[in-house]
């Protein structure tokens, strides 16, 4: 088991934190969903299409369904009776010379090979004269040219979304199949934390990491949270809490307790009373230094700060990946991408200092606007953030228009 103290020298990189979890990650079990329900759920077998898409040629324009052929500048065709708009029933034969009216997603009559829109037509009684020639095949959507049954429409390892679930839906598919969502529990813990809504003395916080944590989960995952009021920073309190969440849940997260202070008892309680395994605690980032991570069998354990900055940090950072990565998502940490600051920085001497910002764009480009009041006690401009800024340790200050890597923040 690790040293239970490191130098500050001896912290954890910020790049490793990640892979250390991500290589001790047992994917959960799957189970069949129906899809109109499945949104925020990861597909752990490919979503096939069940049929061809589009079923049968149809029509991409409103106008008239022709043979081409008879289409030559100014050719007058006989107006068939019926029609082959959306949802009609079977269309009329188009003969040599006539034509039928067609909406768009109309099904191509027999006989026909092309759409003469309306626009390039012009109505006579019970006739039509074709003020533009057609080629075969104009404004005719083919059977299968977007999908062919049994072809991929969302691979395995992706998380549905709206969008996705109804691509699925209009390729057929009813039910998908998805990972298992993980069971979650939320403890804080701390003498000087009460709930929010009651009396607050000099002193004192409000509970605000248990709320965000347990909205943000529960956002993400569709899923309840466990939650429990704020435990005391006493070995009793956490063992007693600790208990219950070890057995019932998959990922225990815990905020408070776990720095370097006499009070400080969360690793102390996990490790020596509950047999929990350290894979790393304390990285060389700023904020959210003394994050801890451990796991018991396949029941993962996540210490974070807490100061609330550090937390929603934190979110972005390990705990949002770790809960899509049981999922089996393909791609669970949040996208990076280059930025420019757009004002000089001073980086921190030894830790990676992940900056709150907002994106403003300039001559085509991304530009990183730090926020004011970043402290990581301060949570009142976090809202407004895009991005968590990567500044490398260092000693040199990073002037206006250096170019970074940014974490693109989530909107689950």
């Amino acid at each position: 088991m690790a040293s239970q103290h490191k130098s500050s020298h001896d912290l954890l990189p910020f790049d490793s934190a990640w892979p250390m979890v991500a290589q001790r990650i047992s994917l959960l079990p799957r189970e069949r969903a129906e899809l109109l329900v499945a949104v925020g759920r990861v597909l752990r077998a490919d979503g096939n299409a069940a049929w061809d898409l589009p079923m049968a040629d149809n029509s991409a324009m409103d106008g008239f369904a022709v043979r081409s052929a008879d289409t030559g500048s100014q050719a007058r065709l006989r107006l068939l009776a019926g029609d082959a708009y959306a949802g009609s029933g079977s269309p009329p034969f188009v003969e040599l010379g006539t034509a039928v009216a067609i909406g768009t997603g109309g099904l191509l009559p027999p006989g026909a090979d092309a759409v003469l829109p309306k626009e390039q037509a012009r109505r006579e009684g019970d006739s039509v004269v074709a003020i533009q020639p057609s080629k075969a095949g104009d404004h005719v959507r083919r059977a299968g040219e977007e999908l062919r049954a049994g072809e991929v429409v969302v691979p395995a390892g992706e998380r549905l979304g709206p969008l996705h679930i109804a691509a699925l839906a209009a390729s057929g598919v009813t039910e998908v199949e998805v990972s298992r969502r993980p069971r979650v529990c939320v403890l804080t813990s701390g003498n000087e934390v009460v709930p929010a809504g009651t009396s607050v003395r000099k002193g004192q916080v409000v509970d605000s990491n248990g709320p965000l944590l347990r909205l943000l989960i529960e956002r993400l995952l569709g899923t309840p949270v466990t939650a429990a009021p704020s435990l005391e920073d006493n070995a009793p309190a956490l063992r007693h809490a600790f208990a219950d969440a070890l057995d019932e849940a998959e990922v225990l997260v815990v905020t408070g307790g776990v720095s370097v202070g006499d009070r400080d008892l969360v690793k102390q309680v996990l490790e020596e009373e509950f047999g929990v395994e350290r894979v790393f605690w304390r990285v060389a980032q700023k904020p959210g230094k003394p994050i801890y991570a451990g796991c018991r069998g396949n029941t993962w354990v996540i210490g974070l700060p807490g100061n609330p900055a550090a937390v929603a940090a934190m979110w972005h950072v390990l705990v949002r990946p770790m809960l899509l990565a049981l999922m089996g998502a393909t791609t669970a940490q949040l996208p990076r991408i280059s930025v420019r600051l757009a004002s000089e920085v001073r980086p921190n001497a030894i830790r990676t200092h992940l900056r709150w910002c907002r994106i403003v764009w300039r001559n085509g480009e991304i530009w990183a606007e730090a926020l004011g009041r970043s402290g990581s006690h301060m949570l009142s401009t976090v809202p407004r953030a895009d991005l968590l800024a990567i500044i490398p340790p260092g000693s040199d200050r990073l002037p206006e228009g250096t170019q970074v890597e940014a974490i693109a923040l989530a909107r689950d």
